[in-house]
């Protein structure tokens, strides 16, 4: 596996300068773009092709935070394949168990305002994981850090649920709206 961080000259640590990853890809990208190679031979285009399709992909690798963590924690040997068989904490499954009622409950009554907590909860819950997780990382505890990136992950995709979840309530909102107005 290629190492994104070795690529950009980064040390490997959760907390990367965004602004500073992308002046060098930006750099790095002008300088193995294909176009530079317009006029080489048919390999060295195509190295050039494949070099700027790594670059691409290291710097969408590091941009990242879940991507930048799992890489992280592959080149430190944790497969993540094998260990979602792992069972996870049950506090946390207990969690996600009530976040799962609430969201149906605020669905069922159809109510913008009554995702708007779950929706806060949520977002404190994925700062606080991720702060962990970056701190886990930095200080090199990869099992924890595999494990509460895991975590992290599962509170990630119930969030783009609930941002689902109000997108339709006010879709649904603004429609019944409309129909009011047109009938008036």
């Amino acid at each position: 596996m290629t190492d994104s961080f070795d690529l950009f000259g980064l040390p490997r640590q959760y907390k990367v300068d965004l602004v500073g990853l992308e002046q060098k890809w930006k750099i790095i990208s002008a300088q193995v773009h294909p176009d530079r190679f317009a006029s080489a031979s048919a390999a060295e285009k195509r190295v050039a092709v494949e070099w700027s399709a790594r670059v691409n992909e290291a710097y969408r690798t590091l941009k990242d935070p879940i991507s930048r963590a799992q890489h992280l924690c592959v080149l430190e040997g944790i497969n993540f394949d094998e260990r979602t068989q792992s069972s996870m904490n049950i506090d946390f499954l207990e969690n996600q168990m009530a976040w799962r009622e609430e969201l149906e409950d605020a669905r069922l009554s159809q109510h913008v305002q009554a995702l708007k907590p779950l929706q806060s909860s949520v977002l404190e819950a994925s700062n606080r994981y991720e702060a962990q997780l970056g701190d886990l990382l930095d200080q090199h505890q990869w099992q924890m850090a595999s494990d509460r990136l895991r975590e992290w992950m599962f509170i990630q995709k119930f969030s783009q649920e609930v941002t689902q979840a109000l997108r339709a309530t006010r879709n649904r909102d603004r429609d019944s709206l409309t129909k009011l107005n047109s009938e008036a």
